[in-house]
């Protein structure tokens, strides 16, 4: 099925479709990346839950009949059938030395996740780097593939289009407890128990360090353990927001 689509469409076509769409910090970014106090998402009374934001690479399984890609960020890497392969940041090989089980689904479905630890990044250092883990921080269902008639322009002011209220995004996201029903196989971000106080800096970083002080995703006993921060989302995804706790050091230095 992927293939056909890939056949009919076009792999960037693919690619722009199913990318995860860009996600604001919580306050707005000043000079010399200090906060503002002006928030970019207006969440003053929206129900959001918090995920712990994991320093690595963002990877993506898209699954289509028992087809799939697998994708970094930006570029498409890997067909399940050898049509291409690309090794990139060590994803491909990688996911498949965790033994990650890709399900077969009747629409088009991305899974999004967190490949971080081993040599990822500058930061896996955090985690462990003598392995790799994959965390699922999100899953994407395409009822309607028709907007790959669309041209790629278009396709990504679909998939994401920023305000002044925030960001606008098209993709339809599952709901946090149908990803923990449906896709068990996969071990998601945790959960964090969040609470942003009076959305001050200081509060948010003191906020962070009492209910965040060490991540909770660690692989090895040799890892420093440090937390990058969380991510807030309402159960819809109309609203998406990161918190990290470089921001607001910078911030108040």
């Amino acid at each position: 099925m992927i293939k056909d689509l890939i056949s009919k469409f076009g792999k960037e076509k693919i690619n722009t479709l199913t990318k995860y769409p860009s996600i604001l910090t919580l306050h707005q970014l000043g000079e010399r990346g200090r906060l503002k106090n002006e928030l970019t998402t207006p969440i003053q009374g929206e129900k959001m839950y918090a995920t712990e934001k994991i320093d690595g690479t963002n990877a993506r399984i898209i699954c289509y009949g028992s087809e799939y890609l697998i994708g970094a960020r930006e570029f498409i890497l890997h067909h399940s059938h050898d049509l291409y392969f690309d090794n990139a940041q060590g994803i491909v090989d990688g996911l498949k030395e965790l033994s990650v089980k890709i399900p077969q689904t009747d629409k088009l479905t991305v899974i999004y996740g967190e490949f971080y630890g081993g040599k990822t990044t500058a930061n896996s250092k955090w985690y462990g780097q003598d392995k790799n883990g994959f965390r699922v921080f999100d899953v994407a269902v395409y009822d309607d593939l028709s907007m790959l008639e669309m041209s790629q322009q278009e396709i990504s002011k679909w998939r994401e289009r920023e305000t002044e209220n925030g960001i606008v995004y098209g993709q339809n996201f599952l709901p946090r407890l149908e990803i923990e029903s449906k896709f068990s196989g996969f071990e998601l971000v945790p959960i964090v128990d969040f609470d942003l106080g009076d959305m001050s800096h200081s509060v948010v970083l003191d906020n962070l360090k009492k209910f965040i002080p060490n991540t909770n995703v660690a692989l090895s006993e040799n890892a420093l353990k440090k937390a990058e921060g969380v991510v807030l989302r309402n159960e819809s995804r109309s609203k998406i927001v990161k918190v990290r706790f470089e921001d607001y050091e910078r911030t108040l230095r």
